[in-house]
């Protein structure tokens, strides 16, 4: 074990880009305890501003806080509860693993000063894909997430600096030891080989077989997974991620048309990995996107003003309020079809979800 714990470890990207994997190899070390998707930075926001009231932002200062006094009281509070959670994990340092945190990483930073980031990134087509056989997602929505969050987690990724790595989902699964022995010593902790057996790690501490986002804990990377979104992809996939995403995704190494990277992720063969000051480096050169102009915030991750108000009584007389959760027996049998409709031939899945579309635009 370290003498010294480091600071908290947060692990950030899109949905469907690795982050369950990330959390699970990380928390497979012996120093480290990776709680699964607490949404803490929501509940720093929740202290910070009281909802649906004008004077939200002011609670504080009227008991004469500043916000440097409101941080300090919520770093001892919520380190105290994560840091006994590590405790109690034989562990010497916290961390979380929440994506939505691509949007909050500035707050979690300055309550946080000593926390470092861990970034994980996936070909656009390979989390739209993931979106949309696990969660329903359109293709649109699958591409605009990935675009939304990575734009966003790249950009206060750069901001961050040193404290922010990011690592791509397809070398992690591809060639790991590297990759990993970097992340490792950039966190400042020894090297132990048991993070590659991380699935045999779980197994032994007796972690469920399944995690968040349907993940398997108990078994090892493979590398065939990579390329295993191509064969649901179609024309309208293709042409989203082309329209879409073709240069950010330049930029971090991927070609629209290879389920792998084409180039290094930090522009040096020497490195698996690239920090936010390579990051910023590699913003500076690409041409075509507008980092002034980043997609805002989705509602439940922004402070709620009264106007929200009008806006989720809008969205819900529409009909595009938050659907109610499924039955659990409904769910088991929609998993089950799409377990078996992945058995299919490419064609006949293409077909099916071509009558699928036909029938919901009636």
């Amino acid at each position: 074990m370290a003498e010294v714990p480091g600071g908290p470890v947060f692990v950030v990207g899109p949905m469907g880009s690795g982050t369950t994997l990330m959390r699970l190899v990380l928390d497979s070390h012996d120093n480290l305890a990776l709680a699964p998707e607490t949404g803490l930075a929501r509940l720093l926001l929740a202290h910070e501003y009281v909802p649906f009231w004008k004077f939200g932002a002011e609670w504080y200062g009227r008991l004469g806080l500043t916000r440097d006094d409101l941080d300090a009281e919520l770093r001892a509070f919520y380190g105290g509860i994560y840091g006994g959670f590590a405790a109690r994990h034989g562990a010497t340092r916290w961390g979380d693993k929440t994506p939505f945190h691509t949007w909050h990483m500035h707050r979690l930073g300055r309550v946080f000063p000593d926390a470092v980031f861990v970034g994980t990134v996936r070909h656009p087509g390979a989390v739209a894909a993931s979106l949309h056989d696990r969660f329903g997602f359109t293709w649109a929505a699958g591409v605009r997430h990935w675009v939304r969050s990575t734009t966003e987690m790249v950009w206060r990724g750069s901001r961050l600096g040193d404290r922010f790595l990011l690592c791509r989902y397809e070398d992690v699964v591809t060639d790991p030891e590297p990759v990993l022995r970097e992340l490792f010593d950039w966190l400042g902790e020894p090297w132990l080989p048991q993070v590659l057996a991380f699935h045999e790690v779980h197994q032994a501490r007796g972690t469920a077989a399944e995690v968040e986002g349907r993940t398997r804990s108990d078994e090892p990377l493979d590398p065939a997974r990579i390329a295993r979104w191509a064969d649901s992809a179609d024309g309208r996939l293709n042409g989203l991620l082309r329209r879409d995403t073709a240069v950010l995704a330049g930029m971090l190494g991927y070609d629209l048309d290879q389920p792998v990277p084409c180039r290094p992720l930090s522009g040096t063969l020497a490195r698996r990995t690239a920090d936010g000051i390579m990051l910023a480096d590699a913003m500076s050169r690409t041409r075509g996107i507008d980092w002034s102009k980043r997609p805002r915030p989705t509602l439940e991750n922004r402070p709620l003003r009264a106007k929200d108000i009008k806006e989720l009584r809008t969205k819900a007389a529409r009909g595009a309020g938050p659907a109610a959760p499924a039955p659990a027996r409904f769910r088991r049998v929609r998993r089950r079809v799409r377990r078996l409709a992945r058995r299919l031939p490419a064609p006949v899945r293409r077909r099916g979800r071509e009558v699928l579309r036909a029938v919901r635009r009636r």
